[in-house]
């Protein structure tokens, strides 16, 4: 499968990048500065927000993984909507229907353990509301595209080398896990492009 990593540079996306290369996809690395491309994919170069310019990028992909995020110290409340919008468009442009995004939990409480919906979650609405609204508002984007979508919620991302065996549920909060190592995300994303039951609902990921 040939799949395209958008903002493959970051912490997400070059574990996504590692984890396809490592399961044989042929991947194009979707990143505003080429020489940060990570070693052995194709490098397109485009910027998040650029429909015409991602178009470009998945012109022959199979599958898109979307890997772009906030980054802390950097305020752009609207950079994830933003960029879905441009994704979604650039995908029916050329025709490519799957697609799996990386989200987060912390904009979320359904079926959350009590600690988390009622400790830790309020704490982090107030911390986050900017990213949590911005969060929702690109879901709401992919949801509603035509693309056969599958969003990935993990919880709080921490450095460090993931685990196969991490911990899913479909449309609901894994309860009393609250870590998720950026490698695992990446992993999880290769492993949701051949979860035909993950297409159309939003897959919490925990360690």
């Amino acid at each position: 499968m040939r799949i395209a990593v958008l903002a493959a540079s970051g912490r997400t996306g070059s574990a996504t990048v590692r984890h396809a290369l490592a399961a044989g996809h042929d991947v194009v690395s979707v990143v505003r500065t080429p020489s940060k491309a990570p070693a052995g994919t194709t490098v397109a170069q485009a910027d998040a927000r650029d429909a015409a310019a991602l178009a470009h990028a998945f012109r022959d992909a199979d599958a898109v993984v979307s890997c772009v995020g906030h980054v802390a110290g950097q305020e752009d409340p609207t950079l994830l909507r933003d960029s879905a919008s441009a994704l979604v468009a650039a995908m029916a442009a050329v025709g490519t229907r799957r697609v799996v995004a990386v989200s987060a939990a912390a904009a979320y409480v359904a079926g959350d353990d009590p600690l988390s919906r009622f400790i830790a979650k309020p704490i982090l609405e107030r911390m986050l509301k900017a990213n949590n609204v911005d969060t929702r508002a690109m879901e709401d984007v992919i949801r509603s595209s035509t693309a056969h979508w599958t969003l990935l919620r993990p919880s709080r991302l921490v450095a460090g080398n993931g685990s196969a065996r991490y911990r899913s549920r479909v449309d609901r909060a894994v309860w009393w896990h609250y870590n998720t190592r950026f490698d695992t995300v990446g992993r999880a994303a290769v492993d949701a492009l051949s979860r035909s039951d993950w297409i159309g609902h939003s897959a919490f990921i925990t360690e």
